[in-house]
């Protein structure tokens, strides 16, 4: 399936997932990009929340008699390690090798990074739909200092309104020669 642009036909695999057996899925052996424990647990928790909502993205092996990932390694993990699934739904790219490869990096560095500005306003705009700093922390894979950060970052003191806060230090006399 296609679509046309200003820039001709897009090819549009997403619309063409297929449900494999995992263990015919394979990683490849040039992925540069490794996630933290962090962001799996919250790769995890997006899965149970949202559902699997993007296809892993394969070549078929024919040699191998397998798919080998060129996107999605890590959702192929949770899939197989965390939840034991039995089959994945995939996407079969027409890849060569140095296209494989490129596709790759490009989807590992087009997804980009988060602005911490930005992430401040997502914080704030969450507090200010009622969400506690614990849910915060755990839909967005935070630990609770980093909540707090980013939250000063917004520059908001109403998003600190009903904090706990613990007790500030006091200065005590130290006798000389300690």
């Amino acid at each position: 399936m296609t679509i046309n642009t200003k820039y001709g036909e897009i090819k549009l695999p997403c619309m063409e997932p297929i449900i494999v057996p995992i263990e015919k899925v394979q990683a490849n052996n040039y992925n540069p990009n490794n996630v933290s424990d962090q962001n799996m647990e919250l790769l995890l928790t997006s899965i149970r929340d949202n559902g699997f909502c993007f296809a892993v993205v394969t070549i078929y092996d024919d040699v191998l008699d397998k798919y080998v990932i060129i996107d999605g390694f890590h959702r192929y993990q949770i899939f197989k390690d965390f939840l034991e699934a039995k089959e994945l739904p995939i996407i079969v790219l027409h890849h060569d090798m140095r296209q494989r490869m490129a596709a790759t990096v490009q989807f590992n560095r087009a997804r980009g990074v988060h602005q911490v500005e930005l992430m401040g306003d997502l914080v704030q705009a969450l507090v200010e739909q009622g969400a506690s700093d614990e849910d915060i922390a755990k839909h967005l894979g935070m630990d609770p200092e980093e909540v707090f950060r980013l939250k000063q970052v917004t520059g908001i003191a109403a998003l600190f309104k009903n904090q706990t806060y613990s007790r500030s230090w006091g200065m005590q006399e130290v006798p000389d020669g300690i």
